[in-house]
């Protein structure tokens, strides 16, 4: 049975979160000293602080996007001080 243009987009989609990627975490001996669990759609992603590992794409966009996000907070409250 031939997919439809929907079904390809969405195998395509699912491919492209899928895919292996490189991640490397920084470790330092104050705040980023632990390994960090990332659960993406209920699967747990224990990744290694100091070493390139490779992840789904979907978990290192997850990453990124929490970083950005812990920045936004540092600089909200960096604003409310001033």
């Amino acid at each position: 049975m031939a997919m439809t243009k929907k079904q390809k987009y969405e195998a395509e989609l699912e491919a492209f979160y899928n895919e292996p990627v490189p991640l490397m975490l920084v470790k330092d001996n104050w705040k980023n000293k632990d390994d960090l669990t990332v659960t993406v759609n209920g699967t747990n992603y224990q990744i290694k602080r100091g070493e390139t590992v490779t992840v789904p794409r979907k978990v290192a966009l997850a990453v990124e996007r929490a970083h950005r996000q812990e920045l936004a907070a540092e600089e909200y409250i960096d604003s409310l001080k001033a």
